[in-house]
């Protein structure tokens, strides 16, 4: 009720034919002027400081895990077993220079025993990572050793289909003469 008494007594007041420009720029200035506060401010401040904290904690860490990682060897473990281990390294060595240099054709045509030997080396690594967790295990160990004699074994049936594949063109080249 007083708001319609207000109006009926200040209605000339009110009614204007043309409206305030500058009042209502004012008014429309006023509400789009950006406001600074200090809270955007302050919580750039607590984010930077965050985060150079988990850096710094993150170092830390890292550091001190990489000075506790110790690469663990058949060696380590007993002599007997690293002296095994290099036997088996200096066979495997000597039977892929044997084999190496292979051709590309050579490459294709063997590519399945090629592939067997990647899978074993992968495995290999798998179990190396097990050795250097568990340490001394005696079941990573027999894996140990035993992924050299399946290597050898592989390279031996690789050396044999490469003598026997040159043995057959051979045969076939003294054929056609």
């Amino acid at each position: 009720m007083k708001i319609e008494k207000y109006l009926e007594q200040n209605r000339l007041k009110l009614d204007a034919e043309t409206p305030n420009d500058d009042f209502i720029w004012k008014g429309i200035k006023k509400e789009i002027r950006p406001q600074r506060t200090i809270l955007p401010d302050r919580m750039w401040k607590a984010t930077a400081i965050f985060l150079l904290g988990v850096l710094l904690t993150y170092v830390v860490v890292k550091e001190n895990q990489e000075d506790s990682v110790v690469i663990v060897t058949l060696a380590d473990i007993s002599q007997d077993l690293g002296q095994q281990e290099a036997d088996l390294k200096r066979v495997v060595n000597k039977k892929w220079e044997e084999i190496q240099p292979l051709t590309m054709e050579e490459k294709s045509e063997f590519g399945f025993l090629l592939d067997e030997l990647s899978e074993l080396d992968r495995v290999y690594k798998t179990y190396e990572q097990d050795l250097n967790k568990t340490g001394g295990n005696e079941q990573i160990i027999n894996a140990l050793l035993d992924y050299y004699e399946k290597k050898i074994r592989l390279l031996n049936r690789l050396s044999m289909e490469i003598d026997k594949q040159k043995n057959y063109e051979t045969t076939i080249e003294f054929k056609d003469l």
